[in-house]
């Protein structure tokens, strides 16, 4: 895609200032995105060997912490909005230079908990917008609206999938230091909800990257063959399916709860024990308190559910019927075939939903969506098969 010209905004407000757009389509259009101020920072979180955690079952853990990290730095950037995307086994963020070092401590937090409660190695790194663009990287950014109140981010340029290759490759040189590590504050994380079963055959995760000359009109492309695909909008593949969520069992939810407290008798956990034993009573038992509108949070919930995104790579997570995933992966084969793109394909029988809900009004609340038994993170091993094919072909 190509980069823009035009001036940063004010950096104390450079992404509260871009004005949102509603149709997911309109990624493509360079009017939306305007460069990164050079002193932010890119935050890259992912869980190393995240493919063998799924393969063993663990799918669930590595999509919790990934949330984690952006519900972590939000809590700490306060209400301050930051561009972030959620990548199923991480996240990158970027942030302010005002907000750099406590959203590092934060995250450093959370990398330490993931390896003392889960097991786990999150890797955490970080890395200047302004040595992204000494190599010519660049970062461009654009909000694209859930609902009224919620937007998310989409990026473009390179210097996003830059950053993800230095911390991945040189992580000597760009983690965080071992003696960072602050206080993460993950109030707002929600992972209550079992997973959501496809109504119409597979829940189908998909990665697209263009390698084409003209990556806009690549992209402008496979939305069209999308939207044709799915119904004539992929909108209307949202696998989020209210009517058939169901909550997790009480017990399930505690035992999970106990891994992001030091302990049971704490006063963070007894909060969080009665705050999940009300919700269950409410959203699994159908409870219905004077005051809370609990039938409006949960209608509301697949209009801000993050389930298209688009981070120098498009990713969609999308409830079809089982010819409409061929009919997707045979498009997506022809177009590869011809250089424009490569593409990665998931089936499984589920969506995973993780959640940071801050309020239950309209804009409080955002639910991740990945495939499940590992949707993003499968669909990514054939996607980087492809480019080595590439590379070596």
């Amino acid at each position: 895609m190509k980069t823009m010209t035009k001036p940063n905004p004010a950096p104390g407000n450079f992404f509260a200032a871009l004005a949102p757009f509603a149709s997911f389509n309109e990624l493509v259009e360079d009017r939306h995105f305007a460069p990164v101020p050079e002193d932010w920072t890119v935050f890259v979180a992912d869980i190393a060997g995240s493919t063998k955690a799924i393969e063993s079952g663990r799918y669930k853990d590595v999509n919790t912490l990934g949330a984690s990290c952006i519900v972590a730095a939000q809590n700490a950037m306060g209400a301050t909005p930051f561009p972030y995307v959620f990548g199923g086994d991480g996240a990158t963020m970027v942030v302010p230079p005002e907000a750099a070092e406590r959203v590092g401590a934060a995250l450093a937090g959370v990398r330490k908990m993931g390896r003392e409660r889960f097991g786990m190695n999150v890797r955490v790194g970080a890395v200047k917008v302004r040595e992204l663009l000494d190599e010519n990287q660049v970062i461009e950014v654009a909000r694209y609206r859930l609902v009224s109140r919620q937007t998310v981010a989409m990026f473009r340029g390179g210097g996003v999938r830059r950053a993800e290759e230095l911390v991945k490759t040189r992580e000597e040189e760009y983690a965080l230091p071992e003696n960072a590590a602050g206080a993460s504050d993950l109030a707002g994380l929600s992972c209550r909800w079992q997973p959501i079963a496809s109504e119409k055959g597979t829940m189908l995760s998909i990665l697209v990257s263009a390698r084409s000359s003209d990556p806009s009109e690549t992209y402008r492309a496979v939305l069209r063959d999308l939207d044709e695909t799915l119904g004539g909008d992929s909108g209307r593949a949202n696998p989020v399916h209210v009517s058939s969520m169901s909550y997790r069992p009480l017990l399930q939810l505690l035992r999970d709860e106990r891994r992001y407290h030091a302990s049971v008798f704490s006063l963070s956990f007894l909060r969080r024990a009665f705050e999940i034993g009300a919700a269950v009573l409410v959203f699994g038992r159908g409870l219905r308190p004077p005051g809370l509108d609990a039938d409006r949070y949960a209608a509301a919930m697949s209009g801000h559910a993050d389930f298209r995104k688009f981070d120098d790579v498009l990713r969609m997570v999308v409830d079809c019927t089982t010819e409409q995933a061929g009919r997707v992966r045979r498009r997506l084969e022809s177009r590869r075939r011809r250089g424009e793109l490569h593409y990665g394909l998931h089936e499984s029988a589920d969506a995973l939903m993780t959640c940071f809900v801050q309020g239950l009004e309209d804009g409080d609340h955002i639910h991740f969506v990945d495939g499940g038994d590992g949707g993003y993170a499968l669909a990514a091993k054939e996607l980087k098969r492809q480019a080595r094919d590439q590379a070596d072909a």
